[in-house]
């Protein structure tokens, strides 16, 4: 027996979608910090970014713009850059991308 799959709409990528897939990548960063066992105030010394700043990545209301920026997070938090690069292609659509 053959299943079939309906497509799902395309649908525009909406402020509260955005939010939660920023939210969804400020958590994967999150578990990666803890996972270095180091703390917010360590980890954003550690790149030289202020702890609030770090906060808010954390938070998902800031995210990095290019592709430096997110290098240094992945190096922040010890991941690998293909894994960072499947986090960041996971939530694209923070970025609006589709």
């Amino acid at each position: 027996m053959s299943m079939h799959y309906a497509p799902l709409p395309s649908t525009p990528v909406t402020d509260d979608l955005r939010c939660s897939w920023a939210r969804l990548f400020g958590l994967f960063v999150e578990s990666a910090r803890e996972n270095t066992g180091r703390s917010i105030e360590e980890t954003a010394a550690r790149i030289g970014m202020s702890v609030e700043d770090w906060q808010e990545v954390e938070a998902g209301r800031l995210l990095p713009n290019t592709r430096e920026q997110v290098y240094v997070l992945a190096d922040a938090v010890d991941i690998e850059w293909d894994a960072m690069a499947e986090i960041v292609s996971l939530c694209r659509n923070a970025w609006g991308l589709m």
